[in-house]
């Protein structure tokens, strides 16, 4: 809808809201909302610290300070400044709201488009799990109890397919199957819906689950009082149940691999669950995979720093590998 040109120009609290509601039509995921939302709460008190209501006010001078505000007057709560990767995203949202402003109408053009953002700073992945220590933080569940039984199903699903906690407490039974040994992830990142591959020994511990286990968990198998009852029974057809017999949060997951990680011995600062996420990009690279192949099968549509680090650092060993004669050689070969 166009923003009439007679009436009353909305005050800059209400086009944000107006562009949020435009974000969630678009099947924007509640996360990203609440991104753009903050990114631009942020950018409107300082411009209301300025004296700024009128957003055609706003020009590429003015957002350049405000670029070196967020650059070097701008601390998080740890008193620590912003890294380009932070700041980037804060700025790119402020230039896709004015966008959508001027295709409203609400301005005249998009004064702030041209503004070049930072660099995006390429590093290696942190908290990538060596293989030997997933295999240690696998064998932490007991699979002789059926709780212990599902968060091992849970670990070995997590490492071979590289899903997002979100997205594996979102898996239902009818979205694996066992005959092609894939699972299907859908309303993933950015509203699409992918395949992604289960290892022969995660389609052993997928069978047995669903055949033995997931019935009892269903049922409900630890009763709680009168929440129990409530509880009992809820999980319709999620794949993953808890052991009331309902449905379980990302948050909740993300503290049982807490858990499980503490167990292993492995003290060193690792995501629970997107550390797995890495490590399983990270090591197929290292077998050989194809960039591309990893970043579909991850549903990173937009190609993540930690693969391109990971590739570079493959890369750079390659090099130091070979003889200084041949190094260049070496390089031009490996980025083939």
């Amino acid at each position: 809808m166009q923003f009439e040109a007679s009436r009353a120009r909305p005050n800059l609290d209400q086009l944000k809201a107006s562009y949020l509601e435009s974000l969630v039509l678009k099947n924007y995921s509640p996360l990203s909302v609440r991104q753009n939302d903050q990114n631009l709460r942020i950018f409107l008190s300082w411009l209301k610290g300025r004296g700024i209501t009128d957003p055609g006010q706003v020009d590429a001078p003015l957002f350049e300070q405000y670029k070196a505000y967020l650059s070097t007057g701008y601390v998080t709560r740890k008193g620590k400044p912003l890294c380009s990767n932070t700041i980037i995203p804060r700025l790119y949202n402020v230039q896709n709201w004015f966008e959508w402003m001027r295709k409203k109408g609400v301005v005249m053009s998009n004064l702030i488009a041209g503004v070049k953002l930072p660099r995006f700073m390429q590093r290696l992945p942190r908290g990538v799990l060596r293989q030997d220590e997933i295999r240690r933080v696998m064998a932490q569940p007991d699979i002789r109890t059926p709780l212990g039984y599902r968060d091992r199903t849970m670990m070995e699903v997590l490492y071979s397919t590289g899903v997002r906690a979100r997205e594996l407490v979102s898996l239902r039974v009818p979205d694996v199957d066992m005959s092609k040994k894939a699972a299907r992830v859908r309303n993933g990142k950015g509203g699409k819906d992918r395949f992604v591959p289960l290892s022969t020994p995660c389609c052993r511990f997928v069978a047995r689950y669903l055949e033995e286990i997931r019935p009892e968990l269903v049922a409900g198998m630890k009763p709680c009082g009168n929440n129990w009852i409530k509880k009992a029974g809820t999980a319709e057809d999620f794949l993953f149940v808890s052991a009331y017999g309902g449905t379980f949060s990302s948050q909740w997951l993300n503290q049982l691999m807490t858990d499980y990680l503490r167990k292993a011995g492995i003290a060193r600062p690792v995501s629970p669950v997107h550390g797995f996420r890495h490590s399983v990009a990270t090591h197929l690279i290292e077998d050989g995979m194809d960039v591309r192949y990893v970043q579909a099968m991850l549903g990173q549509y937009q190609f993540h720093g930690d693969l391109h680090a990971c590739r570079a650092r493959d890369i750079a060993q390659d090099a130091q590998a070979l003889p200084p004669a041949r190094v260049g050689r070496g390089r031009s070969a490996a980025l083939r």
